[in-house]
């Protein structure tokens, strides 16, 4: 990939993009294309923070324009719930509302894991993640919203006896139930259970959302910054979905720098919905940039100073 940009402008950064992909979109195609497209992604996000800060303007100032002032979020819950008990789950979400969310996100089907023949077990896994959503949304209470990560540990069976079971909890949305490549079972799901779902956080370009969008395969989708394409071709999926009329929700279990280029990508995108921030993993995450990275009432607010409007703390 160095050869493809070495020596060219670094604040041409869609240009660079396009030399990088090669015309032909094939770096995104198959398994392997997530090595491929996460290092796009990478030197993306570098390049618009270059192109900003040579030119002293935010990075949104060059993507168009900043259609809002700060970037709804949703806390994550998974990985900073250590206590996976139903009690445990209840605790981490009411610690993100008492920290000013006012929407969080459990993954709570750890028992449910590949071998969906044994039905019995699955099924004992089923109500047990069952029991930490429950749990969860008496913690929360009526008014906070409650999104559930499946992470595609379903098959169709299994997801119709789940929609049935989280009804009544008044989700905000049902993400992957199914595998990735269960395009069309999951258009069925998402057309029949009175849920909103949502998904595409593992696919990579235009033409890895292209099928996903055109059989509204999910009421919303998740590109990932770090893994899509990086800000350019993030909002290029988001405008293949604004003609379906699909909101965006960008995939963002990651750190300041990530959640940052989300953040500027989220500013500009006219069908942007809300924004993933992973919650109550470590004390000091905010200080590896400058300023430090502040969430405030479930918000972060689009920076004015130059590209990304941060620095890495290196002390």
């Amino acid at each position: 990939m160095g050869e493809q940009i070495e020596g060219q402008d670094p604040t041409q950064p869609e240009v660079m993009w396009d030399r990088l992909v090669g015309g032909g979109g094939s770096v995104f195609s198959g398994k392997s294309g997530r090595v491929g497209a996460t290092a796009i992604s990478a030197i993306d996000q570098a390049l618009w923070d270059i192109a900003g800060k040579a030119l002293d303007v935010p990075a949104w100032r060059l993507l168009g324009g900043r259609r809002r002032q700060r970037i709804r979020c949703y806390a994550n819950l998974n990985r900073g719930t250590k206590d996976r008990s139903p009690e445990g789950f209840a605790r981490q979400a009411a610690a993100a509302v008492a920290a000013g969310f006012r929407a969080v996100k459990c993954t709570p089907f750890d028992e449910v894991r590949g071998g969906l023949a044994d039905r019995d077990g699955v099924e004992s896994g089923l109500d047990q993640g069952v029991a930490r959503l429950q749990a969860a949304r008496e913690a929360i209470g009526g008014e906070i919203e409650l999104l559930v990560d499946c992470h595609c540990r379903f098959d169709p069976p299994l997801a119709q006896k789940l929609v049935e079971k989280v009804k009544p909890l008044n989700l905000y949305w049902l993400e992957e139930p199914l595998p990735r490549e269960q395009v069309e079972a999951m258009a069925h799901i998402t057309a029949h259970c009175g849920i909103t779902t949502a998904g595409g956080e593992s696919f990579f370009g235009r033409s890895g959302f292209h099928d996903y969008i055109l059989r509204r395969a999910v009421h919303v989708i998740m590109p990932d910054v770090k893994h899509a394409g990086g800000i350019t071709e993030l909002r290029r999926i988001a405008q293949q979905a604004e003609l379906e009329q699909i909101p965006v929700a960008p995939h963002n279990p990651a750190g300041p720098v990530s959640t940052m280029a989300g953040v500027h990508a989220a500013a500009t995108i006219h069908n942007f919905l809300i924004l993933e921030w992973a919650f109550g993993e470590v004390p000091w995450r905010g200080q590896l940039v400058r300023p430090a990275e502040l969430v405030e009432d479930g918000y972060i607010a689009v920076p004015d100073g130059a590209g990304l409007g941060i620095e890495l703390d290196e002390a």
